[in-house]
């Protein structure tokens, strides 16, 4: 942590390193969209090296870069004033886990992964945010609460309000 407040060329290729992926995933939940997750993985890190001095560790190096992140898309969302366009456009991404044993087990793990990932992108924004976080992040309820800037038990309560919603809407599909 250290050579990362120093302003280490290396600090921050591994800075990069470490959490490029999760980053990227995680915006990339929430957008739908390659070229939008690519800018804003790369907004998120210039923020994050551009900031890291204000860094108090408070939380964990992960959690604030999850927060800068959500930061980011929160301010594309703004900026953009399409929130329809954008609802419409995430119910047209793609995304699915692979690699199950056999060719059966793997057909039927990719059809209810589509069901799933399909039902998530169906959800409203707020409770795709906190699915996204918690089932498909890992992130912590405390953890999740940093990143919405919310009070934990309202995140609890939204968590649960949302995996509620995805059920109905996966009854009968999985």
């Amino acid at each position: 942590m250290k050579a990362i407040r120093t302003g280490s060329r290396e600090a921050c290729a591994e800075l990069v390193r470490r959490h490029y992926g999760r980053i990227y995933g995680f915006l990339l939940h929430l957008s739908g969209q390659v070229s939008t997750t690519e800018d804003l993985t790369q907004e998120t890190f210039t923020a994050a090296w551009a900031n890291i001095r204000s860094f108090r560790g408070r939380a964990s190096l992960a959690t604030w870069l999850h927060r800068i992140a959500y930061g980011k898309f929160i301010d594309l969302k703004r900026r953009s004033k399409r929130g329809q366009a954008v609802a419409e456009q995430l119910r047209h991404g793609q995304s699915r886990p692979t690699g199950l044993r056999g060719p059966l087990d793997e057909a039927v793990a990719n059809e209810r992964s589509r069901c799933v990932y399909a039902a998530v992108r169906e959800l409203d924004g707020a409770d795709r945010e906190v699915i996204v976080l918690h089932y498909f992040q890992g992130l912590s309820f405390k953890q999740m609460a940093t990143v919405l800037a919310e009070p934990v038990g309202t995140v609890k309560w939204r968590t649960s309000q949302a995996l509620g919603r995805l059920k109905v809407s996966l009854d009968g599909r999985v």
